[in-house]
């Protein structure tokens, strides 16, 4: 059994990266953002400064593997991140060894990561230097029928549903263009000011609808009055989960009032079962212990279509540097307290 460590870059070996799409097809929570072709996309979209690829294999055949990504935390610092990993605690020991060495290369101060199961992990520590993924999330299981899927929403959520097909809302796949994606941007600042959270560039739509799109994994969605957009998602389908990545919608109450969201979500739903998904992941909600929590809102929606929540494992760090941590942890603070 060996243990490697490449760059990631356009130059990939396409063999390991089918390796790990084998690897992968079989995982219910499918992690997406550990295979080569998120990781490119967001190095396109400049998301961080390096990826960092280490797989074991043995006898030819991929074994287990981590993608990393080396990001700045201040203008001197950086750390090293990891979402979605382990597939599988098979040779994890030597992986975290392997882990362990790379933050003197790469100069970081600590190493996060973000587990989708629930593994032993060696010699990092349940804690977190920041929230990078809520930790808690609504799923449908998309096993079920029609009626079971419908029979858990809220009876309001399958009424607005029939609001909006009443109301002649049409949902529809489009190109991701630059013309739509101006339109889905536009709908997004519109959300962002009503729900005051922070959004990516729109290049960096640009890149991730086009990824989706080149690859098959689906795309960007319209729902439609009277050929004006009111409703818009962006959507996954990997292998057998299917998420719901971003949304966004009219700040007109007058248009709101004919539910598109609702249809589009509906439809999305169905879409990802006619595709062999088992579960659609709404990608985040409120803890129901935080009664503040900014995601209120939007969580109230997600919950409206399934009592389903689930809670994704701890966050795990490594420190490398504690000096340096202590630093970092300090100007998180003060820049806390000054809020």
């Amino acid at each position: 059994m060996e243990i490697k460590k490449i760059v990631i870059d356009s130059f990939f070996p396409e063999n390991i990266a089918s390796e790990i799409d084998r690897l992968a097809r079989d995982e219910l929570y499918s992690p997406i953002w550990q295979t080569i072709g998120w990781n490119l996309m967001l190095q396109k979209a400049r998301y961080a400064e390096k990826w960092i690829f280490i797989w074991a294999y043995q006898d030819g055949k991929l074994l287990n593997y981590a993608i990393i990504e080396k990001r700045k935390v201040w203008p001197w610092m950086h750390w090293n991140f990891i979402i979605g990993w382990p597939l599988n605690e098979i040779r994890i020991e030597e992986i975290e060894l392997e882990l362990n060495k790379i933050w003197i290369e790469e100069k970081a101060v600590f190493t996060q990561i973000e587990s989708l199961g629930k593994i032993n992990h060696r010699t990092f520590k349940a804690w977190k230097f920041k929230k990078f993924i809520e930790k808690h999330t609504a799923l449908i299981s998309l096993i079920e029928d029609e009626e079971k899927i419908l029979s858990g929403m809220k009876q309001k959520w399958r009424y607005n549903i029939k609001v909006a097909q009443k109301n002649d809302i049409t949902v529809e796949k489009v190109s991701p263009d630059k013309q739509n994606i101006d339109i889905f941007y536009n709908l997004l600042t519109e959300t962002k000011t009503r729900g005051d959270f922070s959004v990516n560039s729109r290049d960096y739509f640009y890149d991730f609808c086009a990824y989706l799109e080149r690859n098959r994994i689906w795309g960007l969605y319209f729902a439609k009055r009277d050929w004006e957009v009111l409703a818009s998602g962006i959507f996954v389908f990997y292998w057998k989960m299917a998420i719901y990545y971003y949304w966004a919608s009219t700040s007109d109450n007058e248009k709101r009032k004919f539910m598109p969201a609702y249809l589009l979500q509906w439809n999305m739903i169905m879409e990802a079962k006619k595709n062999w998904c088992e579960i659609f992941d709404f990608l985040g909600i409120a803890d129901p212990e935080d009664k503040d929590s900014p995601l209120a809102g939007v969580t109230d929606f997600k919950l409206k279509l399934t009592n389903h929540v689930h809670v994704w494992p701890e966050s795990h760090i490594a420190v490398h540097s504690k000096f340096k941590y202590m630093l970092l942890s300090a100007k998180n603070k003060l820049k806390e307290y000054l809020k």
